[in-house]
């Protein structure tokens, strides 16, 4: 409230004086809708001319046509009253359709909350990219929680196939330490062929998986996420209080990351709904989960395929090296995303660890000694390709030993045993320092790998490096005694003409000087 006296002296300055309300707002340190209101406080108008909006004569236009068409947008109206000569701006129009315009009905729901051990529910969330190696992979993120104790479990993977997803099951069972009699889903590929209606057509291979596990599948409606709420906050929650901002070297590290954050932080935590925590509610749910059956269920991928000419399968782009005795059976390619296993004749013949990468050779020794003995022109190139792989540094201190005069396969060869004494960390982290300290040859890489062995306390001091110079190699360096150097730093200058004397005397002494 102001008092009379400046009620009175606010009226004066504006409606007789012709003071602006925002100078006379300054100049009494009050709010501009104070001004206004001294104004209006007995009816009257507040002095100014009223400007009359250019929306004005299109109102009763625009209010027939919500009338008709109540879901018209401001867009849509601002093309129509353009033509009928509108020229103000799309914001005063939505402002006036949003007053007029009839509320929107919002939907009701209706809080279920079901019995331990009833209900879980399942979905994807999806976390960008990762790299592997050269190719960028769609990282995704697999959530499962117990409907009653609100216990959470998180994976992450590269895919979301059926054999992917059907794993994630397996660990979140084990994890949870048993089964629920119902896990929900929206309507994924993997798990709903076909909803129409309330006729839902599951996919056979995870209904076939359902019944191992012995859990019902329930679809919820067609674009109606809210039948699985619980599951959704989820994966808002683990991506802004666990993944956004998070370093990770590898997916390994990742999923590391992701299970020590559920025991330490998400399954501890008091929850928002239950006010209590998740892992206390656990003790109460496991007696009524459903314990995991004995024998696991098959989840590894499984393709067919004929080994080609070159002694390969491929999976997903990839090439696995089998044995060259292979060559045109059929063979089943095992997978999973760990490993990638060949069977043939209901035995593993080949077995290499997983590529997340695309359009790889990925290669066994033995497959390719065995494809070499075959050919054996091809020893020399298979031996500098496994020399270049080492590191990579070793294929430009190959291309130098190449300019020099060194056999370049008598190198390699040499390296090639080096590999095997030594391993190949040593030896990449010996080329690599050889060819920074520009010395080409496999006598210097043993030297370095020595010196390296040596420095960390390991093995006896390398052996010096034989150069092939007769005078180098058998030259005797005599080492003097310390002693020797503090006396000559202990001992004081000797005056110019004493230097001088001395040299003198050192000149007649020698007898190359007296020859000459």
């Amino acid at each position: 409230m102001i008092t009379p006296e400046l009620r009175a002296q606010i009226r004066r300055l504006i409606l007789r004086e012709g003071w602006k309300i925002e100078t006379t707002a300054r100049r009494f340190g009050v709010h501009h809708t104070v001004v206004r209101r001294a104004l209006r406080e007995d009816g009257g108008e507040d002095g100014r001319r009223k400007v009359v909006s250019l929306l004005e004569p299109h109102k009763a236009y625009i209010v027939e046509r919500l009338a008709e068409h109540p879901e018209l947008t401001g867009t849509r109206l601002l093309a129509e009253l353009q033509e009928r000569g509108y020229t103000g701006s799309v914001a005063v129009l939505r402002r006036y359709v949003a007053k007029i315009r009839a509320p929107r009905s919002r939907k009701a729901y209706l809080s279920i909350e079901t019995e331990p051990g009833e209900q879980a529910q399942v979905d994807w969330g999806s976390f960008g990219r990762m790299r592997c190696g050269a190719t960028m992979r769609p990282l995704a993120a697999f959530a499962m929680v117990l409907r009653w104790s609100r216990v959470l479990y998180v994976d992450f993977s590269l895919d979301q196939r059926a054999d992917t997803f059907m794993r994630m099951h397996e660990r979140a069972f084990k994890a949870f330490g048993g089964v629920p009699r119902k896990v929900v889903y929206d309507n994924l590929k993997t798990v709903v062929l076909h909803h129409v209606g309330t006729t839902v057509q599951f996919n056979p291979t995870f209904l076939a998986f359902a019944g191992h596990w012995l859990f019902e599948p329930v679809a919820t409606p067609v674009r109606y996420p809210q039948a699985k709420g619980c599951v959704e906050n989820t994966i808002r929650y683990v991506r802004h209080s666990f993944f956004y901002g998070r370093q990770f070297r590898d997916l390994d590290d990742l999923r590391a990351q992701a299970a020590a954050w559920c025991a330490d932080v998400a399954n501890v935590r008091v929850h928002a709904t239950t006010r209590e925590r998740p892992v206390e509610r656990l003790v109460l749910e496991l007696p009524r989960l459903h314990a995991a059956p004995q024998r696991p269920y098959d989840t590894d991928r499984l393709e067919v395929a004929v080994v080609g000419k070159h002694a390969r399968v491929q999976l997903d782009t990839n090439t696995y090296s089998v044995s060259p005795d292979l060559v045109g059976q059929t063979v089943h390619v095992r997978a999973d995303d760990k490993a990638v296993r060949v069977v043939f004749d209901g035995q593993v013949v080949a077995e290499h660890e997983r590529c997340w990468d695309r359009r790889r050779a990925i290669e066994a020794p033995e497959h390719i000694a065995a494809l070499v003995d075959r050919r054996p022109g091809a020893k020399g190139p298979k031996r500098r390709d496994r020399i270049a792989a080492l590191c990579p540094e070793a294929r430009a201190y190959l291309q130098q030993v190449a300019r020099r005069r060194i056999s370049l396969d008598s190198e390699v060869r040499k390296l090639e045993r080096l590999v095997l004494a030594y391993g190949e960390e040593e030896i990449a982290a010996a080329i690599g320092k050889a060819l920074a300290a520009r010395t080409f040859g496999s006598r210097y890489v043993r030297a370095l790998a020595d010196q390296a062995r040596f420095a960390r306390g390991l093995g006896e001091p390398p052996e010096p490096v034989v150069t092939g110079n007769t005078a180098a190699d058998n030259l005797t360096v005599t080492p003097h005694a310390l002693e020797i150097y503090d006396a000559v730093l202990e001992t004081p200058p000797k005056p110019q003409q004493d230097l001088e004397e001395t040299l003198d005397d050192d000149a007649g002494d020698d007898p190359s000087s007296a020859a000459d």
